[in-house]
Formats: structure tokens, C-alpha cells, sequence
């Protein structure tokens, strides 16, 4: 897409969302300090002329002369192109005076090795051609009615007619996700999250999810998180039809969280809190741990059904149901569930404490050890006065929940109480990468790791990134983490599983964009795709990324895999 010389043109049918993933190709390449975006300009060759040259030349702070006439400020701008630039025009209409444009600029633009694109998002018309290399659909505007006419509630009210017309005229694919939306869920509720007059995204989706079932709430904060779903990632119990407007189709039975959707949908979410677990009993065949192969694009996922649906039924109970369970979330946000009922510690310094005995060999820890590592500089009576009210206050919340003692004092030591059954996700994180090891069969292995790449859902600690003592922990726990991706993205390349490695190096390359081996794994991923010209690419990406950050170059083991890749 933006490695064809002079410039290029992509269009699609409404909905196809081209703007945002084009905005999201070029941000994965880096490219977004050289971008210069220009959306709806106007369609006199003039006025295109200087709304593109104002904004390259803010862009990139090039020198042009204000007295010059558009074109030649224009040219001037790109002239202090920096290296890989992109220059996109997003239009509604394909017109004569936007090809001539680009036309006139491809010989400056190839000169710099600036790309051009033309995005337009319409209906498949008759096609257009304005140079040799561009082939091009005009985009409609008439498509309003025709969306409009796919359902029949519209009829009986006027006013969300109305707010979907208006809605059209500027988001063609928002008005299209909201129409499918209308085969999904009742339409009154559909009809009143439309009529009101702002925040249309914001409304739809707190009605919609009100509605929601806990399976398909709990699928929802898997897409929030990853940005994508695939039926793989399916419990049986949620499809990905079922959750319009949201998620879109993209390929390959992937869908996708369009942008525009996605914060409103983390608002939502948010205010509710998390959802309840939803169990699945054991199966053999597609979807058990053993078949869970794939993995969506840029996956960075949180609890999930899909999660869930790898362990047992007998296993969810004994974690889940019964008197005195404690289960704790310990990477990213810090959570504790008794018995399945979420426990609200009103105070920051009791949940540090909660934390700190957690994960304590034993569960146990001294006073005085508490007090020198939270109190250090009080003295000693007010030093065990805020000791005790943040453990009272602990108690409080827990008892809320229980009426077991979970957190007891003996010995001149707080400890958690031995009859309380305790799980944490960092336990469970250490048992998987132990079973990943110790696995026999690739299969057995991937699907261990997978499940510890599962449960870090963040940082160790990542709400208190300054308490001190969580600094070694949290960062030999991130060391950890990206050695099971770096190790899952090893066994599928050796299994034939190339997307899915492409996948895990990337989320590798997130955390470390320098880890050098991740790299490597994509350039060889590349080259058995048949795509030589990309894993040159991303040794290029490589080389950069260590020359800003350590003033390295990249290691004899790279370089020499980078020549061993020959380009077609």
C-alpha cells in the first residue's frame, strides 16, 4: 500500500473503514512524524493546492515564501520532506482537479520518496482512471437512503431517521455499523439511544450494553483490550454477529473494533465494572487448550471468555464457588474477588499492605518489616497507628464479603489466614510457564504459554509504579512475560503457524521495540511469506529503532540474516 511508486489511490464500499486502517498501517511503520493527513478539501484545484501546502509546511516546518502562488509552496514543502514521508488526501469525491493534482506532484514525490495516497470510502461505481498506475472507484453520497432503506424501523421514527441521516453525511461506516446493529438488538432501544442530539456513540453503546449478556460483556472487554475478535476466541456461547455495531468484519473471519467505537466502549465498560467469569466445560477439538492457535492482530488481551474457556468447569468451581476463595489479580490493576464478589478497599495504603502480604513467601510478613517499608519515616507509635487502621480498614472491606478472617495477627507477624484459600494470577502465570517447559509435544507447549501470555494483562503492580518494592518483581515478572511470547512465536514458526508468530513478535516488539530477536523472528516470518521486500523493511525498522534508542547497530546475527534475504 505504501510501497508503490508515484502515488496510489484506495477506495472500498462504505464501511470498509480505509481511513482508519490506512491511519493504522502507517502508524505500525513509524511513518506518523512524516504524515501529513488532509481530510474533505475542498474541490476547486486551487483552494486543494493551498490547504495541502499549509499543511505540509506546518507539518514539516519547511521554509515557503507566503507572496508564492499554492503549487509552488507546495513543491517548496516537499522539498523539507523527511525521509519516508506520506502525504494522504481522505476525500468523499473523487474529482479531475484531486487527480491532476497528484498527477503534477509524482515527479517532485518520487524525487524525495514521498508517498502519495488517495483514500475515498463509497460504493463500488464504475471505475475512474487518472494516471496510468491509479485505478479508482468514486466515492457516492447518495448512499444515505439506500442505508437507510435496510431496515424498516426508521419509518415509525423520524427523529433517529433524522440523527442517522445527519450521522451519514459525515461517518458513512458509523451509520452502517448502527444499521447492523439494528439486526441484532431491539430496535426501540436502538431508536432511543439515536433520537437524543450528542454523544450518539456514547449513548448507543451504554444502552446497548445494558442489554448485553455476561458472556458477551466479558467478549467485549476482550476486544477493548486486543482491538480485535476472531470465532476462535469464542466460548460457543458468543458470536462475533452478535456484537454489532462494535465489531466489524475484516478478513479472514477476523473482525474488528473500528477505532471511532473503541473509547466510547472503554468508557462503558469501565463504569461497570468487571464482568462475572463465564464458565465452559472441557471439550476436545477446535477451542480447547490444545487448538488455541490463534491470535489476534496486536492482541494484548484481558480476562476473557475465550480465557475462561480453557480451563475446566471443575477447576472454575474450586477457584470460583465455596466458602473462604480468594482470588487476586496482581498484574495491571489490583483486584480481589472472595468468593466471587469484588471487594472495594476504600484506601490506597491498605491495598499496598494486602498486596505486600500476598506476595510474601507464606503470605506472612513482620511488623516491623510493614512499617520500614511503608512508614519509614514516621515514628514508631504513629508508624503502627497507620499500620493498624489501614489493616482495620482491610478487614472492613473484606468482611463485606466474608465473614472469614482473611488477614490475622500473631506472633509479632501479619500474615494471611492458612484456611483462606488463596489464587493469584501470578501464581497462575509461574504454573503455566512451568507446564510450558516441562511440556513433551509443540502443541501441549504453545497452548501452555499462550495461557501465561493470557493472564498478564499489564505490568506487575501497575497502578503503584513508585512503591519501591515492586520494582524488581514487576520487572523480572515483564522479562518473564516477553520470553514466553519470544518462545510461542518460536514453536509456531516451527509448526508452520507464520500469522501467529507474525502476532507474538509484535506483541513482543510493543513491550522491547529493541529486542533484536523479535526482529529477526519477523523477518524470517516475512521471507516465508513470500514477502522479502517487508522483512528488509523491518531490518531497516530494526536498525533505526537501535541507533535513536542505544546508539547500536544491530547484532552480526541480524545483519546476516538481512543479506540472506534477497529481494524478488
Amino acid at each position: 500500500m505504501l510501497d508503490a511508486s508515484g502515488y496510489t489511490v484506495i477506495s472500498g464500499p462504505v464501511g470498509s473503514y480505509l481511513a482508519e486502517r490506512l491511519a493504522a498501517a502507517i502508524a505500525s511503520r513509524n511513518r506518523w512524524n512524516g504524515c501529513v493527513w488532509l481530510r474533505r478539501p475542498q474541490r476547486n484545484l486551487r483552494s486543494l493546492d493551498a490547504a495541502l501546502a499549509e499543511a505540509c509546511a506546518k507539518r514539516w516546518r519547511a521554509d515557503t515564501h507566503p507572496t508564492d502562488d499554492p503549487r509552488r509552496r507546495l513543491e517548496r514543502a516537499l522539498l523539507g520532506s523527511p525521509e519516508g514521508a506520506v502525504v494522504v488526501v481522505e476525500v468523499t469525491d473523487l474529482t479531475t482537479a484531486i487527480g491532476r493534482l497528484m498527477t503534477g506532484l509524482r515527479p517532485l514525490a518520487s524525487d524525495r520518496g514521498v508517498r502519495l495516497v488517495v483514500v475515498a470510502e463509497g460504493l463500488r461505481l464504475p471505475v475512474v482512471r487518472f494516471a496510468p498506475d491509479a485505478l479508482v472507484a468514486p466515492a457516492a453520497l447518495g448512499g444515505v437512503d439506500g442505508l437507510a432503506a435496510r431496515v424498516g424501523l426508521l419509518a415509525s421514527a423520524p427523529v433517529a431517521a433524522r440523527r442517522l441521516t445527519r450521522l451519514a453525511e459525515r461517518r458513512p461506516a458509523v451509520a452502517t455499523d448502527l444499521l447492523d446493529a439494528a439486526a441484532v438488538w431491539p430496535h426501540d432501544v436502538l431508536l432511543g439511544a439515536l433520537a437524543g442530539r450528542t454523544r450518539t456513540l456514547e449513548r448507543v453503546t451504554a444502552a446497548l450494553l445494558d442489554l448485553c449478556t455476561p458472556a458477551q460483556r466479558s467478549a467485549l472487554e476482550t476486544c477493548a483490550t486486543t482491538g480485535y475478535w476472531h470465532p476462535q476466541l469464542d466460548t460457543g456461547v458468543v458470536r462475533a454477529a452478535d456484537l454489532r455495531p462494535w465489531l466489524v468484519p475484516l478478513e479472514e473471519s477476523w473482525s474488528w473494533v473500528r477505532p471511532i467505537w473503541l473509547a466510547p466502549l472503554r468508557r462503558a465498560l469501565a463504569r461497570r465494572g468487571p464482568s462475572p467469569v463465564v464458565a465452559r466445560p472441557a471439550a476436545a477439538g477446535p477451542g480447547s487448550p490444545d487448538d488455541r492457535r490463534l491470535r489476534p492482530p496486536d492482541d494484548r488481551r484481558s480476562r476473557s471468555t475465550g480465557d475462561q474457556g480453557s480451563r475446566s468447569s471443575e477447576d472454575q468451581g474450586s477457584r470460583w464457588t465455596g466458602r473462604g476463595v480468594v482470588e487476586v489479580r496482581l498484574f495491571g490493576g489490583f483486584e480481589v474477588r472472595v468468593d466471587g464478589v469484588v471487594v472495594d478497599f476504600p484506601g490506597r495504603r491498605g491495598r499496598s499492605v494486602l498486596r505486600f502480604l500476598l506476595t510474601r513467601p507464606d503470605r506472612r510478613c513482620p511488623r516491623d518489616q510493614l512499617l520500614e517499608e511503608f512508614w519509614p519515616d514516621v515514628d514508631g507509635r504513629a508508624a503502627r497507628n497507620r499500620l493498624q487502621v489501614a489493616v482495620s480498614g482491610l478487614r472492613s472491606a473484606l468482611r463485606s464479603a466474608t465473614n472469614d478472617h482473611v488477614i490475622e495477627y500473631a506472633s509479632g507477624e501479619y500474615r494471611i489466614a492458612p484456611a483462606v484459600r488463596v489464587r493469584t494470577d501470578v501464581e497462575e502465570f509461574e504454573e503455566a510457564l512451568g507446564a510450558a517447559r516441562s511440556a513433551g509435544r509443540p502443541d501441549v507447549a504453545l497452548s501452555a504459554y499462550h495461557q501465561a501470555i493470557d493472564l498478564y494483562r499489564g505490568d506487575f503492580a501497575a497502578d503503584v509504579p513508585y512503591e519501591s518494592w515492586t520494582l524488581l518483581p514487576r520487572e523480572s515478572l515483564r522479562l518473564r512475560y516477553l520470553d514466553a511470547l519470544d518462545a510461542a512465536g518460536r514453536i509456531a514458526l516451527r509448526t508452520g503457524r507464520i500469522d501467529d508468530c507474525v502476532v507474538t513478535a509484535h506483541r513482543v516488539l510493543e513491550v522491547d521495540p529493541c529486542r533484536e530477536d523479535a526482529h529477526r523472528l519477523l523477518m524470517r516470518c516475512y521471507a516465508r511469506q513470500g514477502r522479502p521486500h517487508q522483512a528488509r523493511r523491518q531490518y531497516e525498522l530494526c536498525r533505526r529503532l537501535l541507533a535513536a534508542t542505544l546508539s547500536v547497530e544491530p547484532a552480526p546475527e541480524t545483519t546476516a540474516l538481512y543479506r540472506s534475504i534477497r529481494p524478488r
